[in-house]
């Protein structure tokens, strides 16, 4: 069912569907290293080694969405950045579509519920010796139900997409329409990628604009208010000087016990 529902969405992907692996990344990782097409998609059950960025774990047990694509595009590696974007996106779109929950993206990668997060994406890639991308793997982490015993306690702020008592579900048929509508708002982005449209979207639904936030720069750590996300997706901020462009690093929001992984 789950790769018939995602080839009639797109007939150029190649699902592949796995049980139990380490980390899909790097099952998607050795696959384009052996010369996978674009649009492989790597599905499993369950991780045991599930990563998310900063070399942080990432809790994988039985019944989420685990998956990484094994991409090919003709970007610079500095524009990898707005495969996340893509990804956030089409992620938010999936969840709200099979949910009917508002999502809105944490910058750079999460998505969250009701100020929990759900899902996290790390897009990762290879390097040519002479500077260009030779390929990027994306991985997308979906809580689809809280599982067995609830969260580590170490994860103050994780929820799944379901988690209301008393409803009854379908796992199957919930994770093959969540599987399916996110490859699907995934490639119609990726077709236009240079163009950067999904920014607009991305900046909508913003979880960290107004915020007070903590980040480190130099070494010191510093306060700011979240202004909102430039059109190049970096973060804009105001602390006690002027407006600054943050890039890349980890915020932490004032007021929230923040995920240990």
């Amino acid at each position: 069912m789950l790769k018939k529902m995602i080839k009639k969405q797109n007939k150029d992907i190649t699902p592949i569907v796995l049980g139990t692996v380490d980390s899909t990344n790097s099952v998607a990782k050795a696959a384009a290293v052996e010369g996978a097409p674009e649009g492989t998609v790597i599905i499993a059950n369950r991780q045991t080694a599930g990563r998310g960025r900063l070399g942080r774990s990432f809790v994988s047990k039985s019944g989420g969405v685990y998956m990484s694509l094994v991409l090919r595009p003709d970007i610079s590696p500095a524009d990898t950045l707005f495969i996340t974007v893509a990804a956030a996106v089409a992620a938010a779109r999936a969840i709200e579509a099979v949910s009917n929950q508002k999502c809105e993206i944490k910058w750079v990668n999460d998505i969250y519920i009701n100020d929990k997060k759900v899902c996290g994406i790390l897009t990762e890639g290879e390097i040519n010796a002479d500077g260009t991308l030779n390929f990027a793997v994306l991985g997308v982490g979906i809580n689809l139900f809280k599982p067995q015993g609830g969260f580590p306690s170490n994860l103050p702020l994780a929820s799944s997409v379901f988690n209301k008592k008393g409803i009854f579900l379908n796992k199957n048929v919930q994770k093959s329409k969540i599987i399916a509508e996110f490859c699907k708002n995934f490639f119609n982005f990726y077709k236009n990628l240079k163009k950067k449209d999904v920014i607009k979207e991305y900046q909508s639904r913003s979880f960290l604009t107004n915020k007070q936030i903590t980040y480190t720069k130099n070494g010191k750590t510093q306060s700011a208010v979240v202004l909102g996300i430039d059109d190049n997706a970096n973060l804009i901020v105001k602390g006690e000087g002027d407006t600054e462009i943050l890039s890349h690093g980890e915020i932490q929001i004032v007021g929230m016990e923040q995920p240990a992984v």
